[in-house]
């Protein structure tokens, strides 16, 4: 072989190398930066996914807050229409006084107001009807120891039964379950006629608590009678 030949396979052969090595380093630097897309890539994703994870965390205390607004909201309800109540009770017992007083000055019996009437434990409640107020609100505390949600709806006049329409059996029963636990009787202890279709019972519901009877709990409750049928006129 001329040295002119070997010269130049030798030199070709220097540049094939250099060539090879400049294609791996090439394929190297390639693979470099498909590695630091997918790293960047998938530090994204982690990032994505830490941010989905405080939007859940956060969703579920938004929805807790709901949950405790509308209870609060609930409460504050329930707080307005005893205060609301509360002219109404007054008065009737100064009328009941006033009754008992004037029973006492003509000689007659003193232990009971002119309309007092006997309490009603739970397990005497029946279905009463609508006949009268003094039914519908029998009738009112059977369907709450029955578990009965459309009958406990039946009770409340259209107006003040709009909350409970709106509320499913489910939710209607857990506030009846949870008023009926201590629940063991009630009393109609005073009785005023504002109108033809109005009338308003004081009445005296009695619990129980761990240690025996805790005090009763005493309200003016209105009924109006709708289609010749008496309904409670104020809402839960």
């Amino acid at each position: 072989m001329k040295p002119g030949i070997l010269c130049t396979l030798l030199i070709a052969g220097a540049v094939t190398g250099t060539l090879v090595q400049r294609s791996a380093l090439l394929r190297v630097r390639a693979d470099n930066r498909q590695l630091r897309v997918q790293s960047s890539e998938a530090q994204r994703l982690e990032r994505e996914n830490a941010n989905v994870n405080q939007l859940r965390k956060e969703n579920v205390e938004v929805e807790n807050l709901r949950n405790e607004t509308r209870d609060l909201h609930k409460l504050r309800n329930e707080v307005r229409q005893l205060r609301e109540q509360k002219p109404d009770l007054d008065k009737l017992r100064s009328e009941n006084q006033r009754l008992r007083a004037r029973t006492k000055a003509a000689g007659g019996p003193t232990s009971r107001g002119s309309d007092a009437r006997p309490a009603v434990t739970k397990e005497m409640l029946a279905d009463g009807g609508w006949g009268s107020p003094e039914a519908a609100l029998q009738t009112f505390f059977w369907a709450m120891r029955e578990r009965n949600a459309q009958k406990i709806r039946a009770c409340f006049s259209e107006e003040a039964g709009r909350n409970l329409r709106d509320q499913s059996d489910e939710e209607v029963l857990a506030g009846a379950t949870q008023e009926m636990d201590t629940f063991t009787g009630f009393q109609i202890v005073a009785k005023k006629v504002v109108s033809a279709d109005e009338i308003k019972l004081g009445i005296r519901v009695i619990q129980a608590s761990g240690q025996g009877e805790s005090a009763p709990t005493e309200m003016a409750l209105p009924f109006k009678r709708v289609g010749g049928e008496w309904k409670i006129g104020v809402g839960l």
